[in-house]
């Protein structure tokens, strides 16, 4: 607190005296006219009384004369010859039009006595030698009372940079939980508050690498321990048919492992916010059969009948290939789970379109209906990846449609089994 109230109190300080200075001699210039006339008036009356005592005497009588009232006016009056004055032009002109000149600051005062070369000058007392040091003791007094001012000013608000600092500490020192509360009054309440925003983000985004990362090294020890078990057994294996076997089983499991890397990887960036999102507008109709058409032959394979039930809009504007991948992974996790039958259809509502896919499966627990869009959630307890897959799908369709703008949830299908429905803005 030390060194930010010294440093405001020397800059206020140099400052306001700067100002002052500055104010001075800016009204100096600015109003000297108006104080020669002013000053004039005010010296004019006692220069033409000893004006008028002096013109009709000579030299040494007028010196005389200056001797006798001198006592009695507290001023400097002396007789003094043009020639020692140097004077100007402009004051030349002055003393033929019966002005006073002025000069040193209002101090001195000329006067003409006769249009001869003898002039009278009049000077007024000096200041008393103690005005310096009132004015220094004044400027002191300021200097004191701003810093009186200043200190109940930076208090509250070094408090505040206090705790600000405290918990920027903390927060630095892994306690990712360190918040800071000001009050209402408070002038950095806008910064602490962007503080707590950046904290609780980051602390979101270390909690999921956390979890991703563990998530991810226990995903990957399956399939990497099927294909270390099965080179064994081909090493071991004399039997070209069975090698073919086990071949094909090796591929299977790359080919595991490569579709998770894809899922890790779109993942990863919709999550950290490394992917721009390029919206486009396209034909609505065409892209859904499209996206219909990608996964159809799977749903045959499965014996499921997939269909298109309502497309009420012309075009749409989305990213195509992130919702494109979000949309099939709606679809292949209800082919995955419907007895024999998934519909899919887009609409436009108010502020935002809207995709619902349903189908007559199961169903999703209402307890567990948040946590299946968590990555490498399963509701099913089994791991084989044909009915648990590998849990990113439906969290990659809740990044997807975040990045949109919108969101993801599920609920009852009208035959009882689950009914996804994804939103997001339209910005046409």
């Amino acid at each position: 607190m030390l060194r930010l109230f010294l440093g405001l109190f020397l800059v206020m300080t140099l400052g306001l005296v700067l100002a002052l200075q500055t104010v001075e001699r800016t009204f100096d210039v600015l109003l000297d006219n108006q104080m020669q006339r002013y000053n004039r008036e005010a010296v004019r009356g006692q220069a033409w009384t000893l004006v008028e005592q002096l013109r009709e005497l000579d030299g040494p009588a007028r010196e005389r004369q200056l001797e006798t009232v001198r006592p009695h006016y507290g001023l400097g009056l002396t007789l003094v010859g043009a020639d020692q004055l140097a004077l100007s032009v402009r004051e030349k002109a002055e003393l033929a039009q019966g002005l006073l000149v002025i000069r040193d600051k209002y101090t001195q005062y000329i006067a003409s006595i006769d249009d001869g070369s003898q002039l009278l000058s009049i000077k007024l007392p000096p200041e008393p030698s103690l005005m310096s040091f009132y004015l220094v003791g004044a400027y002191l007094m300021i200097a004191v009372l701003i810093g009186f001012v200043l200190f109940f000013w930076v208090r509250p608000h070094w408090r505040d940079l206090e705790k600000l600092r405290m918990a920027a500490e903390r927060f630095g020192d892994n306690d990712l939980s360190s918040r800071i509360q000001l009050s209402k009054r408070s002038n950095i309440r806008d910064l602490s508050e962007h503080f707590n925003l950046m904290a609780a983000r980051i602390e979101g985004l270390i909690a999921n690498q956390r979890e991703l990362t563990n998530a991810v090294s226990h995903e990957l020890r399956t399939p990497i321990a099927r294909l270390s078990f099965e080179l064994d057994q081909l090493k071991q294996q004399p039997d070209p048919a069975q090698n073919r076997e086990l071949i094909a089983d090796m591929y299977a499991d790359l080919g595991e492992l490569e579709e998770m890397v894809s899922e890790l990887l779109t993942y990863a960036s919709l999550e950290r916010g490394a992917t721009v999102i390029t919206w486009e507008s396209i034909q609505a109709g065409s892209w859904l059969d499209s996206v219909v058409g990608s996964v159809a032959l799977e749903a045959e394979a499965a014996g499921v009948q997939l269909l298109i039930v309502e497309c009420q809009i012309e075009q749409v504007r989305i990213e195509p290939r992130f919702m494109a991948r979000a949309v099939i992974n709606l679809l292949r996790n209800a082919i995955r789970y419907a007895d024999g039958r998934v519909e899919v259809s887009l609409v436009r509502r108010a502020d935002h379109y809207e995709v619902r896919v349903n189908d007559d499966g199961p169903g999703v627990p209402v307890d567990g209906r948040e946590r299946i869009f968590e990555p490498f959630s399963r509701l099913d307890a089994s791991r084989d990846r044909r009915t648990g897959g590998f849990g990113l799908g439906l969290a990659l369709v809740r990044r997807v449609s975040q990045s949109h703008g919108g969101q993801v949830e599920v609920s009852d299908s009208p035959w009882g089994g689950a009914s996804f429905r994804m939103t997001w803005a339209h910005l046409d």
